[in-house]
């Protein structure tokens, strides 16, 4: 009874208007969306390589530290320049945001230029990744899937026949999950793979082991996500009479699961746990230093001395070790040697008693 039941929900979600949609929108964004990524990650690595290359090629002349000169505190000792990854063809997370390079200096950490001040507006829009299309796009088209799997029949009549029958509630229900889910699912992993197919055949290096398990993990995770929403869907069409009052309770719900709450969730951990800002650290670290060097001054003309023969003093010091050790062992040898004399002569005087 439930075959029957899933086989007749699939052919009825296959007819209608909604699953053509849903396999255009499938096929047009993830395969395409895949691709615009993975040239966006070639362009990327191809900056790192020249950004590392160039700092591998610079001139002994504009790396004057190697040398022993005296240098500016801001100037650059050293760089740590930031590698693409290449699971941001599924995700861009906040690698846009991320500095291109870390510079250390004498006076903390430089920052090299991020990637959203050259595309702001890019970057205020959003990133359309895989992610984003799973999260907003699929989440929205689970709900408009199911809010009327219910509430449709309940409205078309064809409820009150369909339980007249000894169907059980819950095999119903089953059914319409599992029927709508499979009509729902097909479309997107078809596109899944196609997109997958388009990465390798362009040379994304899929199969690697640092890369299959994670964009596997993603999928699953993906699947387990529309899930939810469809489950949801569901159970709105279930408490609701009508398919509009159902529709409006699903996009409102979809609009705060979506959209309100990880900004809320956000705000709420900066509350609980405040962190500080780049800026007060600044000028903590400017407080600190300020405060070091007022000290160091107010010792006067003493301080600045011994800052400037540091050097020296220490070489004193050393030399004045290095001779009182030697003036050590050679006392004791000394001993020793008066004393082994000693020894002899006792030695001399009993051969000349005892002859």
């Amino acid at each position: 009874m439930l075959i029957t039941l899933i086989q007749k929900e699939v052919m009825h979600h296959v007819l209608s208007a909604r699953f053509v949609a849903l396999l255009l929108m499938c096929v047009l964004l993830i395969p395409l969306n895949f691709h615009i990524n993975y040239r966006r990650y070639l362009q990327r690595q191809v900056d790192y390589q020249e950004a590392v290359e160039k700092e591998n090629n610079k001139d002994p002349a504009e790396q004057p530290w190697k040398q022993h000169k005296t240098t500016d505190p801001n100037l650059e000792v050293s760089k740590l320049i930031l590698k693409p990854t290449p699971l941001s063809v599924f995700a861009t997370g906040l690698e846009s945001a991320l500095p291109s390079s870390l510079g250390m200096t004498r006076n903390g950490i430089k920052r090299g230029e991020a990637a959203l001040s050259t595309a702001p507006i890019a970057f205020l829009l959003g990133h359309l990744d895989f992610v984003f299309v799973v999260s907003t796009v699929f989440s929205l088209l689970a709900l408009l899937f199911t809010f009327d799997a219910v509430a449709g029949e309940r409205e078309a009549g064809t409820l009150r026949i369909t339980l007249a029958n000894a169907l059980p509630r819950d095999i119903f229900l089953w059914s319409k999950l599992i029927g709508g889910y499979i009509v729902f699912i097909l479309p997107f992993l078809i596109s899944l793979i196609i997109g997958l197919l388009v990465l390798v055949w362009q040379g994304f290096p899929l199969a690697e082991p640092d890369i299959f398990p994670r964009a596997l993990c993603l999928i699953g995770i993906s699947l387990l996500y529309i899930a939810v929403f469809f489950a949801m869907g569901a159970v709105i069409s279930i408490y609701f009479d009508s398919s509009k009052t159902a529709l409006i309770v699903a996009f409102t719900i979809w609009v705060f699961a979506v959209l309100i709450l990880p900004r809320v969730g956000f705000l709420a951990a900066q509350i609980v746990a405040p962190t500080s800002t780049a800026e007060s650290v600044y000028r903590e670290k400017a407080a600190k230093r300020a405060e070091l060097h007022g000290a160091l001054e107010a010792n006067g003309v003493e301080s600045k001395w011994y800052l400037h023969n540091q050097r020296r003093i220490f070489k004193c010091l050393e030399l004045c070790a290095f001779y009182s050790l030697l003036f050590s062992v050679a006392a004791h040898l000394t001993s020793r040697a008066r004393h082994s004399k000693k020894n002899i002569t006792c030695m001399l005087k009993l051969r000349l008693i005892k002859g």
